[in-house]
């Protein structure tokens, strides 16, 4: 029962996804175990009078198998040190029983790892491996411990049996909810540390089950403030807007995924703002939950302006350039006649005056052409009555010495 204690905790003390803590795990719980190992072999089980049994290889045996070789191994230096300063014609025998233990479980341990992991078959079979290889080093001995073997070998194969069969899957659920809290931490982390803001909702009720810090932040809420709570208090009043939220859900709990732009976000100040969001349903264990993804669409949406922008600038300013070469060229023809035309007429005349006039407008053509190939952004004329905005070439180009 220490063993399983203990061994559960190191769980705690050492955190085993982080640089050499696993280290430290094998070093704490292959000393210990081996601590065990030596216990077990001064508490002996008496039998009768004079025989008794002890079950120095079930320690060495259940940390091999559960961490591999090295803890295996590690534990076994105790109790073989134990056992030479015990003495007598056994201590060889005792020493090659906790080895051999220790390299059994390792074995196995490397097979399981290969093929899915633990399981019930893996502990029994060090159980019986280890038995026979007991068995193996009281031959060894000689006559004697053949003749004692025969007279205790039930008791050790209960003892080998219920300390490595049994106790190995309580160490093995140990192991299992070990490794269910760490992936619950690395779940934890990944979700808080995401840029986007990220929301678990049970499908059916709406419940919300959990949040990130980024929807935290986002929304102004702590924590607390929203999970248990109803998603939907936390919806858009207006019905236009949160009508857009009721028709995403329903095509993510139809179809198990829904994508919206620019959806109203409501946040605790009552202010609403724009996101962009992804709506997913999963099934776990028999129930139905929806994760919400979603981030501001301000980028998005500044990002797609500044393109639509561009692209309406450069048709403008390719269509302007056209439309100011084709003029320019017959305006020049014109500028030209009329320049002639008026060095023949009298000052003052009629004549005169309209070809001034008509220079006039040509000057003003001549302003308007050249502010057409100096366009540089987008600016309109305000809507008058029916009239619709023009694009204002004086406002939209460069301002030309």
């Amino acid at each position: 029962m220490f063993g399983v204690l203990f061994y559960s905790y190191t769980y705690q003390w050492f955190t085993l996804g982080q640089a050499g803590q696993r280290r430290w795990h094998v070093l704490a719980n292959g000393c210990v175990f081996g601590v065990l190992a030596v216990v077990l072999m001064i508490a002996r089980i008496q039998l009768t009078g004079d025989v008794y049994i002890d079950a120095r290889a079930v320690p060495v045996a259940l940390i091999g198998l559960l961490e591999g070789w090295p803890a295996g191994l590690l534990a076994t230096i105790l109790p073989a040190a134990y056992r030479v300063w015990l003495g007598g014609p056994g201590a060889p025998a005792g020493v090659l029983g906790v080895v051999g233990a220790a390299l059994i479980a390792g074995g196995v341990h490397a097979w399981a790892r290969r093929h899915g992991g633990l399981g019930p078959r893996h502990a029994f079979a060090v159980a019986g491996l280890v038995f026979a290889w007991t068995f193996t080093t009281f031959v060894l001995v000689g006559p004697y411990a053949r003749e004692l073997f025969g007279r205790v070998w039930f008791p050790v194969l209960v003892a080998h049996v219920v300390g490595v069969g049994f106790t190995a899957r309580l160490l093995y659920d140990v192991q299992d909810q070990a490794r269910l809290g760490a992936e619950r931490a690395r779940f934890r982390a990944i979700l808080d540390e995401a840029s986007d803001a990220i929301r678990i909702v049970d499908a059916d009720t709406f419940e919300i089950i959990d949040i990130n810090r980024r929807d935290c932040r986002l929304s102004g809420y702590h924590r607390e403030e929203l999970i248990g709570h109803d998603s939907r208090t936390f919806w858009p009043q207006d019905p236009e807007e949160r009508s857009r939220h009721e028709a995403s859900a329903a095509e993510a709990r139809a179809r198990g995924i829904a994508r919206a732009f620019s959806v109203p976000y409501r946040t605790r100040t009552g202010d609403t703002i724009s996101v962009d969001s992804t709506r997913r349903v999963v099934e776990h264990q028999g129930r139905r939950y929806e994760i919400i993804m979603f981030r501001e669409a301000a980028d998005r949406e500044a990002a797609e302006a500044a393109k639509r922008d561009a692209a309406e600038l450069r048709a403008v300013t390719l269509l302007a350039g056209a439309a100011a070469h084709e003029i320019n060229n017959p305006l020049a023809v014109v500028v030209g006649a009329l320049g002639l035309l008026e060095k023949r007429l009298a000052n003052g005349s009629e004549e005169s005056t309209r070809v001034a006039q008509a220079m006039g407008g040509a000057s003003r053509i001549r302003d308007i052409v050249a502010r057409m190939t100096h366009i540089t952004r987008i600016e309109s004329t305000p809507e008058i009555g029916h009239l619709p905005p023009i694009l204002d070439i004086r406002k939209s180009s460069e301002e030309i010495s």
